[in-house]
């Protein structure tokens, strides 16, 4: 029975999501003061080379906001900024594009993430229920016992759900190993005092793992 018990984007240690609309409001209001002609918030996000992209990259804790990819594991110029509502949703004049690039509507996301994600239309109940802000997307999706991301048995017949999860490829190999990098980066950092020989075979074992990953990745 696939049944969400934590935040499958989360590993053991890994800290939860906290105040994240608040904090990316912060952040506008910090860029409207220090840019007061600057309308488009994503236009001043961004770029990866600026401070208000490692601002929001650290609301979301480094991590994409779909799958839980970690910076560090994933080279940062595999993140981006994503729209949670698709800009094609909005009007195409500068109302609408101010109103796609408030900083309510951005999500940190992995390359991988954002772009098979796209277009995807979230309207209606699917504006709460994929919300990776608030953890609402967490009761959707979970990890199952070999570490995939899967779909939850309450949604396993909505359509809508399944072709998010297909589009995001949330249940390939890459996902699982992005977890399994976490666990052990999060277990190496905390024996490193107390077993530094077991934390020096974890870094070997994580290595590994990355070595693999590149493997996958190239394959998708």
């Amino acid at each position: 029975m696939v049944v969400a018990t934590k935040d499958y984007r989360n590993a053991d240690g890994c800290p939860e999501l906290t105040d994240v609309q608040e904090k990316k409001a912060k952040l506008e209001k910090q860029i409207c003061q220090e840019h007061p002609h600057q309308r488009i918030m994503y236009n001043a996000i961004k770029n990866r080379n600026d401070k208000y992209f490692e601002m929001l990259a650290s609301i979301y804790n480094h991590k994409c906001a779909y799958c839980g990819a970690r910076i560090g594991h994933t080279d940062i110029k595999l993140f981006e900024v994503d729209h949670f509502i698709c800009e094609s949703s909005y009007s195409k004049n500068t109302q609408g594009r101010i109103a796609a690039g408030r900083t309510s509507n951005l999500i940190f996301s992995c390359y991988s993430c954002n772009r098979g994600k796209s277009d995807f239309p979230i309207s209606g109940k699917y504006r709460k229920l994929l919300n990776p802000d608030d953890g609402s997307i967490a009761k959707v999706f979970i990890r199952d016992d070999l570490y995939y991301i899967r779909v939850a048995n309450t949604y396993s017949e909505d359509a809508s759900v399944q072709m998010f999860y297909k589009q995001l490829m949330l249940g390939s190999e890459t996902r699982r190993l992005d977890y399994l990098l976490l666990e052990m980066s999060n277990l190496a950092y905390v024996k490193k005092t107390e077993d530094p020989a077991l934390a020096e075979k974890l870094e070997q074992c994580i290595g590994v793992l990355l070595q693999r990953k590149n493997n996958t990745a190239r394959l998708v």
